[in-house]
């Protein structure tokens, strides 16, 4: 079983940050990385890949006001 894009890129109309957790080759299942920052629009604002990393966006709220 692996998690992937589908589960966090949505169109949610309000900006969203999201974590992955941490990778243990000994666990159960594939963990996808990719901890990002999500737009209203559904567009990803910032995103890692694998490695360890800080996500940094910087967030126009005036922009959710367009998507409403």
């Amino acid at each position: 079983m692996s998690t992937g894009n589908m589960l966090w890129e949505l169109e949610i109309l309000l900006f969203v940050a999201v974590c992955s957790p941490c990778c243990d080759s000994a666990g159960s299942y594939a963990i996808w990385g990719h901890s990002m920052i999500v737009g209203p629009n559904g567009k990803v604002l910032a995103i890692t890949e694998h490695e360890e990393k800080i996500v940094i966006a910087e967030i126009d709220y005036a922009e959710n006001l367009l998507h409403r």
